[in-house]
């Protein structure tokens, strides 16, 4: 009977109804894929009930008892309202997740965000409001004149925040991309307040993904749209006790557009001495964005791709807010979320999770009920490598002086330099996750996060370019969070958390997978007998 030994203690044999999987034993064909855990993809966006009260969860296997604190998820957990139906995997409405582990115990809860959107809607019992993907009807009860005066009014952004969660202090956030953000309470997921981010900055949007330092300053980046557009690369700094910790927020850079229609990003990289933000080809139509209301058209509507521009990436000094001089060009590719990023000997290596096209049109929630496209689909997992000091004499010659890599790049007759990226591996992941407290804009080896077909957990190493990976039939995976194990040893001593839906909850629970983080095997689970759906983002908080 084999042993997981696990930071000196024996564990229950691998329980045998996962897979453990290397990279020399696939055990299922990509036909067995799309025909099975593929086309369970409709359990990813399937609307749920909220659990307001926690409930204990069945345990086998073992829960480490060092770990002590919460994972917290955001996503979307309601797609159905009324007779009405949203279009795009963006729009369901918010459900908040926690799981709360303490003394080898889990106990699960969860609660919508009471949004203004999920107000209005809940009380017309319709979808009144529009998200990304999906237009919000006109009341029938107003008269044909106010229904037609309300398509010349300014759409305001949405509320619905079902992307991700911030902590700042003892205060949590949920976060999408639009200017607001709502305040919950850690413990019982009740929505506090929503803050305006544009009573503090001059912002129309931002990311679901700042950066954090271990003093408790958040970065984080927000378009200006206007003639000239731009990106604001936000500076907060810690709170005051009983003052809110915007008013400490400050613009340290704005970098300026190719012109007035700024590029869409969902995240950007930070090392210990700058910021990387990548302007990629995927522009909103500013225009098509003020006629939207008047023509009906939803915010997709107002995105296009235009792969005949290059990549950007820019550089940005973050003890000073000063804009590198070189400009670094790639080819067209579209990225959701940056890996990490790091310097080396006079370089800044950069890693993403890249798509050759657009991938927006391939979450539509009726294309993932039929197991025909997912957002992951296409993901690659790329390397570029930014030479901060430019021979202006090298010409065609590589100017990537590191070993071990196969980026290059090369100094362009307008002088900036054109960036070629190497495949760290063929595996395909999409969500990565990296042991964020210790590494995060340092050089480092692994990352974990989920296959195209979100039914295995994968371990990338950069350094060996090879890959592990985990998973469990007929089963959603999530996200995988690393848990730094006290006293670590290496870099991935630790676990691994990842919430997985059944795509049939009658016959199996829904779960919380832990896995070592070394190896990928699975230590415990969770299983949780309530709805659950899965979800986007979160983060792992110890408890005080």
């Amino acid at each position: 009977m084999s042993q997981i030994l696990v930071r000196g203690q024996r564990h229950l044999p691998l329980l045998a109804a996962s897979r453990h999987l290397t990279t020399s034993s696939r055990v299922r064909s990509e036909a067995a894929k799309a025909e099975g855990t593929f086309r369970g993809l409709g359990a990813y966006v399937r609307s749920a009930k909220e659990t307001p009260e926690p409930v204990k969860t069945s345990i086998s296997g073992e829960v480490p008892k060092w770990i002590d604190g919460s994972l917290y998820r955001n996503g979307p957990g309601l797609f159905e309202i009324g007779n009405d139906k949203y279009n795009h995997i963006f729009d369901g409405l918010s459900l908040l997740h926690r799981f709360n582990i303490k003394d080898g115990q889990v106990t699960y809860q969860s609660r919508f965000l009471r949004s203004d959107h999920y107000n209005k809607n809940m009380e017309a019992n319709r979808i009144v409001c529009t998200e990304f993907g999906t237009l919000g009807h006109p009341d029938p009860c107003h008269s044909l004149f106010q229904r037609v005066s309300a398509r010349f009014k300014a759409r305001k952004s949405t509320d619905n925040c079902n992307v991700n969660v911030m902590s700042i202090k003892d205060e949590m956030y949920a976060m999408t991309e639009s200017p607001f953000i709502w305040r919950i309470d850690p413990k019982t997921l009740e929505s506090v307040e929503k803050v305006d981010i544009t009573e503090f900055l001059a912002v129309n949007m931002a990311t679901a993904h700042p950066h954090y330092t271990k003093d408790g300053t958040h970065y984080n980046m927000g378009s200006s749209f206007g003639k000239v557009s731009k990106y604001n690369i936000v500076k907060i700094d810690p709170a005051d006790a009983g003052k809110p910790f915007l008013q400490k927020s400050s613009i340290m850079c704005s970098i300026p557009a190719r012109g007035r229609d700024p590029s869409y990003y969902h995240s950007f990289g930070m090392t210990d001495n700058y910021f990387v933000y990548v302007e990629q080809p995927l522009h909103f139509n500013v225009m098509k964005i003020m006629k939207a209301t008047f023509l009906g058209n939803t915010f997709s509507d107002c995105m296009e791709y235009r792969p005949e521009n290059k990549v950007r990436f820019h550089v940005v000094n973050s003890r000073t807010g000063e804009i590198h001089s070189t400009e670094y060009t790639a080819d067209a590719f579209m990225c959701f979320h940056h890996v990490n990023a790091y310097e080396d000997d006079g370089h800044i290596v950069v890693d993403l999770c890249a798509f050759k096209d657009n991938v927006m049109d391939t979450a539509f929630v009726e294309k993932m009920r039929r197991g025909e496209s997912t957002p992951a689909m296409g993901s690659q997992v790329m390397r570029f490598v930014l030479p901060l000091t430019v021979d202006k004499k090298a010409g065609i010659n590589n100017l990537v002086k590191l070993p071990n890599t196969e980026c290059s790049a090369r100094l362009e007759e307008d002088g900036s330099v054109f960036c070629i990226p190497e495949r760290i591996s063929d595996a395909v992941i999409e969500l990565p996750q990296i042991n964020y407290a210790s590494y995060n804009g340092k050089p480092y080896q692994y990352s974990y996060g989920i296959n195209e077909y979100s039914c295995e957990i994968k371990k990338i190493d950069f350094k060996n370019k090879s890959y592990r990976a985990w998973g469990m039939d007929d089963y959603i995976v999530s996200e995988p969070v690393f848990v730094e194990a006290p006293s670590s040893c290496s870099e991935d001593d630790g676990v691994v958390l990842s919430a997985l839906v059944s795509d049939d909850p009658r016959k199996k629970p829904h779960l919380l997978a832990i896995l070592d983080a070394r190896d990928l095997k699975e230590i415990g689970r969770a299983e949780i007998n309530v709805d659950m759906t899965s979800s986007f983002h979160g983060m792992f908080i110890r408890n005080a």
